[in-house]
């Protein structure tokens, strides 16, 4: 059976065409820039075309998406596209098309993971067997949102659940994190940790470091990838990336505590992959370690930094194979 899957991002989408009947799989895979593209069915069409294949030999298409997804549409949040599954069908004549968040598929796709593609952030326990046997475990990334889902497996077959856990009050620990609450609140009124533990995020943090220092800087030019670049020689920079590891490393403790993920927290998203040594960091440790009573159940949860982009997508084929193969 020929399928496509694809984990369509505010960014860039993935998608890989493959035979689920033959042992390599995937025969086809691209990345595409998803602001380049007017909606999703040009984006397949090219890849498609792309792929040398054509969609009357697509059987089933899984696709792993950013917002509200529901049994028959899903409405993206950080692109203005709205994907139809009848749509799909008769425009591509694809007999079996499915949806389902993006982080479950990040989550699905930590189970097809190699020791290559994570660092350990925390060693944890790694003896699930000691602790109940409870093999619940997390995906949690930052990129153009903050998105969360969670996995536990039945009977071998792991089952995905997502959430809105991004959006969850911020809960400032310092009196630094109150000043930037307080600095958020008059930019957003609400603040979640998506207003701080995304590319925006990233970008608000400089603002809030540098007008701690008593800089003005122009909004319009400055991006996430300009502050982890000029953190070496820029203070307000390099204020703004540890402030932000020491949020991640918090928010990672809560969700520790909240779920109790025995099978590990696995942080993927596009941000923590281009800062690697900051989230090694004791600020990130600390960060995560520090929860008072709560310090040693914490200490027994592994954390996993995830550097293979293609967890997304990976998950969302093994969800394909798990319904079509």
């Amino acid at each position: 059976m020929n399928i496509i899957a694809a984990d369509v991002g505010g960014t860039k989408t993935r998608l890989i065409y493959a035979d689920v009947d033959k042992p390599g799989k995937v025969l086809f895979e691209a990345r595409y820039a998803s602001g380049e593209f007017d909606s999703f069915e040009p984006l397949l069409e090219t890849f498609i075309n792309d792929s040398g294949s054509a969609a009357s030999q697509i059987e089933s298409l899984t696709l792993a998406l950013p917002g509200l997804v529901t049994d028959s549409s899903a409405r993206l949040t950080n692109l203005p596209w709205v994907i139809e599954k009848q749509s799909l069908k008769d425009a591509f004549g694809i007999k079996y098309v499915s949806f389902m968040n993006d982080f479950q598929a990040s989550v699905l796709g930590t189970g097809q993971l190699q020791q290559k593609d994570q660092i350990v952030l925390n060693a944890g326990i790694s003896k699930v067997a000691d602790l109940n046997d409870n093999a619940t475990r997390v995906a949690v990334g930052a990129g153009t949102g903050l998105g969360v889902a969670w996995a536990q497996d039945d009977g071998g077959v792991a089952h995905a659940y997502d959430s809105e856990g991004g959006h969850i009050d911020f809960a400032p620990v310092d009196d630094t994190q109150i000043r930037l609450l307080k600095f958020l609140q008059k930019l957003h009124g609400h603040v979640s940790y998506e207003r701080i533990l995304s590319g925006d995020g990233l970008v608000s943090l400089y603002e809030f470091c540098a007008d701690e220092r008593g800089t003005e800087v122009q909004r319009d030019e400055i991006t996430a990838e300009w502050v982890n670049a000029q953190s070496q020689d820029n203070a307000a920079a390099d204020n703004a990336m540890t402030l932000f590891v020491e949020v991640y490393g918090s928010y990672i403790g809560n969700i520790a505590m909240l779920f109790k993920p025995y099978g590990g927290i696995f942080i993927t998203g596009g941000i923590a992959a281009k800062m690697v040594e900051r989230m090694q960091s004791e600020e990130f440790i600390n960060a995560f370690l520090n929860k008072g009573r709560m310090r040693t159940l914490v200490e027994q949860i592994a954390v996993y930094l995830v550097t293979d982009e293609r967890i997304g997508v990976l998950g969302a084929m093994s969800e394909a194979v798990k319904h079509n193969g």
